[in-house]
């Protein structure tokens, strides 16, 4: 795809929730380091929602990264500008992808019927963050997910 940028099938998954560095345009938001959410988590872009339609199953290129501190931010961020800053997840934590966006899962609690969820996830910046899904169907990554729901203190 022309004036796409190469990045290559070894680069980490970014989870929502990671810390990384920002290399693009923007450059009053380099050298610091930003949180990973939805391309879409702050106003409408267009070309994801336009993704969403044709490629599932394949994992996001664009995010909004944020300044935990400040509260600026970059929309549709590419892959290839970010640069993943090292970050140890929980034993616990399950790669689970929602609509192509990635997350260190740490439960899932009940949200209204049989195949929704709120999935509750760690993030690199000390805050548990939860995003609602539907699935079509209740896999092995959601059971764990249920059962590690079940055994959380309340």
């Amino acid at each position: 795809m022309p004036g796409r940028p190469f990045m290559p099938e070894s680069a980490p998954r970014l989870y929502i929730g990671n810390a990384v560095t920002y290399t693009g345009p923007f450059t009053e938001m380099h050298d610091r380091p930003l949180a990973v959410l939805h391309c879409n988590s702050m106003g409408s872009c267009e070309a994801c929602r336009e993704w969403a339609l044709s490629n599932e199953g394949a994992d996001r290129e664009h995010f909004l990264v944020a300044d935990p501190t400040s509260g600026r931010y970059v929309r549709h961020a590419d892959r290839a500008s970010l640069s993943l800053i090292p970050h140890e997840w929980p034993e616990d934590a399950v790669p689970f992808s929602i609509n192509g966006y990635w997350y260190a899962a740490a439960y899932a609690t009940a949200a209204g019927s049989e195949r929704t969820r709120t999935v509750h996830f760690y993030t690199a910046h000390d805050v548990m963050g939860r995003t609602w899904c539907h699935f079509p169907e209740i896999t092995p990554e959601i059971r764990r997910l249920d059962e590690q729901g079940r055994r959380r203190p309340v």
